[in-house]
């Protein structure tokens, strides 16, 4: 049991050390979360999606993602450095989360890809930097995900401790 007990001190100062080291990231992705957001907000990527001629389905479904995304954010932008997965509201904010990336898809998939060739060539860059950030900014909070789970896993692991 003596020996067990410097292990599982070990183990615990990893996890403690590796939850650390993902806030700092994802500390430093919320400038680019800020830029992205703002790009959104302020009409400017909803503008190029819909400077090829869309059916009214398909500005439907771009005003729709932009409508579940702007929800999402005034939902949330208050709480999101604070979350923690023991919290009923983790859960929520996962599924929330989950809406807005089918939304994108949904952009992505039903217009931006069927309508590719309209785009002209500076819009098609704008488009491919706006998924790209997207991609960036689903990892970021991807990792944010991740973190808030390590973080329960640590807590449970101080809990076992404690019972040992």
């Amino acid at each position: 049991m003596l020996k067990t007990t410097p292990t599982i001190l070990f183990s615990v100062f990893l996890l403690i050390l590796s939850g650390c080291t993902t806030v700092l990231k994802n500390t430093s992705d919320l400038a680019k979360i800020a830029v992205a957001n703002d790009q959104v907000m302020s009409g400017q990527v909803a503008a190029v999606i819909k400077s090829a001629s869309l059916s009214d389905t398909e500005r439907l479904i771009v005003d729709h993602a932009i409508n579940q995304y702007v929800g999402f954010v005034n939902k949330w932008k208050s709480s999101i450095t604070y979350l923690d997965a023991r919290e009923p509201l983790f859960a929520e904010f996962i599924a929330d989360y989950g809406r807005v990336v089918v939304q994108y898809l949904a952009i992505k998939e039903k217009v931006v890809a069927v309508h590719w060739g309209e785009y002209t060539e500076e819009n098609r860059l704008l488009l491919s930097g706006y998924h790209d950030r997207a991609g960036r900014i689903n990892d970021s909070v991807d990792d944010l995900i991740a973190a808030g789970k390590r973080h329960q896993a640590l807590l449970d692991a101080i809990w076992l401790g404690q019972i040992l």
